[in-house]
């Protein structure tokens, strides 16, 4: 259903024909039809007196409409037909109008679409022609500015007369005298197609039999709302469908469609047996008819387009097209795409890359159930399960390694490289609304990396290839990913100690604190990737990652280990992660190694001097030196003119907690201010003295390792105070690495 819809501003006309002249014609059902459609449109809010109701029913029928006593009434024969369709409506002051017929219908002359009268008889069918009365509706016979959309259902046949009475039969007639304006919206729903017959079951008409039971079904979710007719046309598709394959290949009604964008589309029923829907779930059935009618639309017209997609499917399947290319439709064309496991994504693929108008992003987000989080195509798949059968050993413990490094959250056992292959597929979906690289083009080249050699260079090629083809953002994402394995491995191969790790975590996200990560190691000769977590983990995950990162690169109580935060981050307790889970004994990461935060957040470039000023203080500087901010309610601006006055001050000392504590952050980041020690924790007792004591007569340079001591003893003596203090050491000498862009905002 859409938002709230004035439904007292809504106009309907209908159509109910079920008594001819010839008795011989009479069918019992469009009554029934017309009173539920009527049901339906008052219990949404329509007035009666909004209804104008032109029924012929049987005797036995009369009954039915007896309830209706609001309604304007009028039979169904030519002269109130007419009446009503070209003077009536152009008194309407309505936002929408609702036109329903239901009886019979048949290809009369000129093979036109005849909607019959009541007088109809046989040998002589008259009727309206049902193409020209859905034109009507556009002309002014409806007034110049409302409604401003319409909604049409006809539900009869479009059966044909025999040769002999094809010839002599009129042709139905054109009741609209004015051309169209073709601004006006239509949505026109038939239940038959050329030369077929809509079906009639325990005196209902099937196909509006369905159509008002989900109509009804989502006004009883929103009984306000307008509906969704594209939602309601999808859905009854599927249970055509569905009854089809219950009944084991008997009649369904075929549909005919133009949407509100004047596309037509076609539901036949005809081209899917119970066999073929075995393995579908209801949404992927829904999935399959609005992938087939969006492949209908996308060639309406270019009767070449169907031969040239099934020449690229055919290519990229290595499969044959199941009948001559003039005899596929869009349903055929799925059902084969959908013979081989990654056929869906290749015929999306292919259909973007036509210049049809199809948006290959959305045919993706439209079929997600239908494609099962594949995203390859046919050629891509083959070519890597190829490089990865028959690969030697060590090769597949290399596949399942690069699977969990890239993977660190999932629990990854030595599998079945194909099968590890489709779990990593499946592990992430590129779009464009998420830029990253794809799980698994990272894993193939973590494996290349790891191999070496030809193999390397062939799968380093396969994830090139896949990458441009996927969208612009990602081959960017891919070089960034072997720029890091590449730096990573010169610095296994480099004996030099490093003597600092840098971590940026993004902002938290979700109630699991999902983050991203990147790390870098800085030593006397370079910088040096370590790793990047692009996909947000959550935060134990994260724990185990640093853990990892300092057991492999860091040298207890000498690597300073700085975390880059965000400004709202600063007093995450990073220094009381836990280390050591795969040793001895776990502790805290404070205890082990100097622990500060740095600002993640990009510096106003007209006050970045500030920082490189202050920054040269603390070289030389003394704890004196600092300058201890207000501990009373202050603001931003307030910490902002404390600053400015002390701009020589080559830290702050912060006593303030809550969002005193914030403002004081918040300014001095501002003001460049390199050093700032506070204690975490919202209590005030005793904070004085415990800033004091850690500060009492030592140089600056001093306080990362004398603090790691404290958090050491803390840790050691829950008793002693400092387990709480936290330091932001800004070092302006050994700034951050720009931002790799396989990182995630």
């Amino acid at each position: 259903m859409t938002p709230p819809h004035d439904w007292q501003r809504t106009h309907a006309v209908i159509v109910a024909v079920e008594a001819y002249a010839d008795q011989a014609w009479n069918i019992s059902g469009p009554v029934s039809d017309a009173a539920r459609m009527m049901r339906w449109l008052r219990a949404r809010g329509v007035p009666e007196s909004g209804m104008h109701l032109l029924a012929s029913p049987l005797e036995q029928n009369r009954g039915i409409l007896a309830d209706f006593t609001g309604v304007k009434r009028s039979t169904a024969d030519r002269a109130h037909v007419r009446r009503v369709f070209r003077e009536e409506l152009l008194k309407l002051e309505v936002d929408w109008l609702w036109v329903y017929w239901a009886g019979h219908g048949l290809k009369a002359g000129g093979n036109r679409w005849s909607l019959l009268y009541p007088d109809t008889q046989t040998g002589d069918p008259l009727g309206v022609d049902a193409e020209n009365l859905v034109s009507l509706l556009r002309t002014a016979h409806l007034p110049a500015l409302r409604p401003e959309r319409v909604t049409m259902v006809i539900d009869a046949c479009q059966s044909t007369l025999s040769a002999g009475q094809q010839a002599r039969a009129l042709a139905p007639e054109e009741i609209a005298a004015f051309p169209e304006k073709g601004s006006r919206k239509l949505f026109v729903m038939r239940a038959s197609r050329p030369g077929e017959a809509a079906k009639n079951r325990d005196g209902a008409g099937v196909f509006t039999s369905y159509l008002m039971d989900h109509l009804e079904a989502g006004s009883r979710k929103d009984s306000a709302a307008a509906p969704d007719l594209g939602q309601v046309w999808a859905e009854m598709m599927a249970k055509f469908e569905l009854a089809k394959a219950a009944e084991g290949g008997g009649q369904t009604p075929t549909v005919h469609l133009r949407d509100w964008n004047d596309s037509e589309l076609v539901y036949t029923g005809t081209t899917m047996g119970a066999s073929a829907l075995g393995n579908l779930s209801n949404q992927q059935i829904l999935e399959r008819h609005q992938l087939a009618m969006r492949v209908e639309a996308a060639h309406a017209g270019d009767p070449g387009a169907a031969a040239r997609l099934a020449a690229a499917v055919s290519k990229e399947t290595g499969t044959a097209p199941p009948c001559s290319a003039d005899e596929l439709d869009g349903e055929l064309l799925v059902d084969w795409s959908r013979s081989r496991p990654h056929g869906i994504s290749t015929l999306i693929h292919l259909l973007s890359g036509e210049a049809c108008g199809v948006d290959g992003e959305t045919l993706r987000s439209h079929a997600l159930h239908l494609t099962r989080g594949r995203w390859l195509l046919c050629s891509e798949y083959d070519a890597l399960s190829g490089l990865l059968t028959g690969m030697p050993a060590d090769a597949r413990r290399a596949l399942v390694a690069a699977a969990r490094e890239e993977v660190p959250a999932a629990v990854i056992d030595e599998i079945e490289p194909l099968a590890l292959m489709d779990h990593l597929e499946e592990l992430s979906v590129p779009s464009p609304a998420l830029p990253r690289l794809p799980r698994l083009i990272g894993a193939v080249e973590r494996l290349a990396a790891a191999v070496g050699g030809g193999l390397a260079e062939q799968l380093r090629e396969w994830t090139l290839n896949c990458a441009t083809r996927l969208d612009s953002f990602v081959p960017q994402l891919l070089r960034s990913r072997r720029l890091e394995l590449d730096e990573r491995a010169a610095s296994e191969d480099d004996p030099t100690p490093d003597d600092r790790i840098q971590i940026r975590l993004s902002a938290a996200t979700g109630p699991s604190r999902d983050r991203t990560l990147q790390a870098w190691s800085r030593g006397s000769a370079a910088t040096q990737a370590l790793a990047t977590y692009d996909t947000e983990l959550p935060e134990t995950e994260i724990h185990r990652v640093v853990d990892d990162l300092l057991t492999r690169y860091g040298r207890a109580n000498v690597t300073r280990v700085e975390f880059f935060l965000d400004l709202t981050d600063l007093e995450l307790d990073v220094h009381r992660w836990e280390i050591g889970a795969n040793e001895l004994y776990g502790r805290p990461l404070g205890n082990d190694f100097p622990v500060v935060v740095r600002c993640a957040e990009q510096r106003v470039r007209s006050r970045e001097h500030l920082w490189r000023q202050r920054w040269k203080r603390v070289e030389n500087g003394r704890t004196e030196d600092l300058h201890w901010l207000s501990a009373g309610p202050t603001t931003i601006a307030a910490v902002h003119g404390a600053l400015a006055e002390r701009d020589d001050a080559p830290g702050v000392v912060v006593r303030a907690v809550g969002e005193d504590r914030v403002a004081a952050f918040g300014a001095s980041v501002f003001n460049g201010v390199p050093v700032m020690v506070w204690r975490s924790g919202p209590e005030t007792d005793g904070i004085e003295a415990e800033l004091t004591s850690f500060l009492e007569g030592d140089v600056l340079s001093s306080l990362p390792g004398k603090l790691r001591r404290i958090r050491a003893g803390s840790a050691a003596d829950g008793q002693r105070s400092g387990g709480r203090l936290a330091l932001l050491w800004d070092d302006p000498q050994h700034p951050l690495p720009p931002r790799l862009d396989l990182a995630a905002p």
